[in-house]
């Protein structure tokens, strides 16, 4: 049994202590499942809602709400199976409550818990659950959408189904140390003191990771700014462009964010960060957050059409391009985004990417650095891009790249960025 296991199981018979209590909590927990089963909401909204309703549950009972509701959802396939359900393992809209009682009861009893004495489950045992999943296929063991198996098989090779393991496990906790406001050691500290315990990443000087998450963002130290919650891979990204006090820096898919924050930080509050984007309720929370971590450089602009890009034309010394992707590098903090993707989607991202990274190129000066970024495992998203790029536009060369493989070479989320430089204007 992993350790992670270990606390579930903990949890679990923590909260039977009280029947009533306990089957409250099932009830909730399955008619989340059905709310995010329907792909008309993302499990994280569901999840909000609930918490929300409950506000009365302790930390434990919301711990295991949301990460039994999680894993329901990243192995729901293999659990329809389990059950005798293959039928509708690929319509979860059409699952019944009765269907979700077992599926919850399957997940249960593989994660070596018994099941509690309630006439949902009765019928319900491991060994007919194991010899369910002794005939099933890896698509199904591994919970994936066949397409996507099947694409990713094609694209990685060998390591996509070490690879999937890796992306079925529940997601840990990182956070960013706000570099202008703390430093890794204050921030350890200051979240001990909130019963909040956080240890260093090798090789990542500002990055932390949280073992005892707490109220994490109830913090004083989260209120005033001194961290962000960023996974240590994405931490790498910003690092990647290799940014100098001074210069100018623009974030040309910035979303809400993040990296703009972390390039703020890594340009120690000198120079300047132009955070652009085409959605102006992310500016609006970047601006936010920007506030509260003292990041004075940080300029949003809205993208209203191509002149926003033209006009930026050669005007910064780094550009970064967190391009729209499949997201398929952080299926353990989104387990219902694969149910949501389709190939379609994919090829569709794929063209955006070529076409975002061809014009918003031009916004790099001379002797300037660009780095193409994204949240996929998928070559033809990452790599061939890059490739793609080079081909066309002599005047690049590729100074280095990252590929963090969940699994194989990496234990953070997946994450691929490629460092650019443009050498003359031809």
């Amino acid at each position: 049994m992993t350790g992670k296991q270990a606390t579930i199981r903990a949890l679990y018979y923590k909260m039977r202590i009280t029947v009533t209590a306990s089957r409250q909590l099932l009830e909730c927990l399955n008619s989340a499942f059905l709310q995010a089963s329907t792909l008309e909401q993302y499990a994280d909204k569901v999840v909000q809602q609930h918490l929300m309703i409950n506000a009365a549950w302790t930390i434990e009972q919301r711990a295991y709400f949301v990460t039994t509701l999680y894993n329901m959802i990243r192995f729901s396939r293999k659990l329809c199976w389990a059950i005798g359900r293959s039928d509708l393992m690929d319509s979860l809209s059409q699952l019944s409550v009765a269907d979700v009682w077992n599926i919850w009861g399957a997940y249960t009893l593989l994660n070596e818990q018994s099941l509690p004495d309630f006439p949902e489950v009765s019928t319900l045992n491991l060994a007919d659950v194991q010899s369910a999943l002794s005939s099933a296929p890896q698509d199904v063991l591994l919970s994936m959408p066949s397409w996507l198996h099947e694409r990713a098989n094609d694209e990685l090779g060998d390591i996509w189904p070490t690879v999937a393991t890796a992306l079925n496990r529940s997601a840990e906790h990182f956070i960013r140390v706000n570099s202008l406001k703390s430093d890794a050691l204050s921030l350890t500290k200051s979240l001990a003191k909130e019963q909040i315990k956080a240890v260093p990443v090798d090789g990542l000087h500002n990055a932390l990771k949280v073992e005892q998450m707490g109220y994490l963002f109830r913090t004083d130290a989260f209120q005033q700014g001194h961290f962000e919650m960023q996974d240590a891979g994405s931490q790498q990204l910003a690092t990647l462009l290799d940014v100098q006090p001074g210069m100018k820096v623009v974030d040309a898919c910035a979303g809400s964010g993040g990296k703009s924050l972390h390039i703020a930080a890594l340009l120690e509050n000198k120079g300047r960060v132009l955070s652009l984007d085409i959605h102006q309720h992310k500016l609006d929370t970047l601006k936010k957050r920007a506030k509260r971590a003292g990041s004075h450089v940080i300029e949003t602009r809205l993208i209203q059409n191509s002149k926003t890009i033209k006009r930026q034309k050669e005007k910064f010394d780094r550009v970064l391009l967190d391009v729209p992707c499949s997201g398929t590098g952080i299926l353990r903090r989104n387990p219902d985004a694969k149910w949501h993707l389709t190939e379609k989607n994919i090829e569709n991202l794929v063209a955006l990417q070529q076409d975002i990274l061809q014009r918003y190129s031009q916004m790099c000066r001379v002797g300037g650095k660009l780095v193409y970024a994204t949240c996929s495992i998928l070559p033809s998203e990452n790599a061939c891009q890059v490739e793609r790029f080079l081909a066309n536009n002599p005047n690049w060369r590729l100074e280095k790249e990252l590929s963090l493989m969940p699994g194989v070479s990496s234990a953070f989320d997946g994450f691929y960025g490629a460092l650019l430089v443009k050498n003359d204007n031809s």
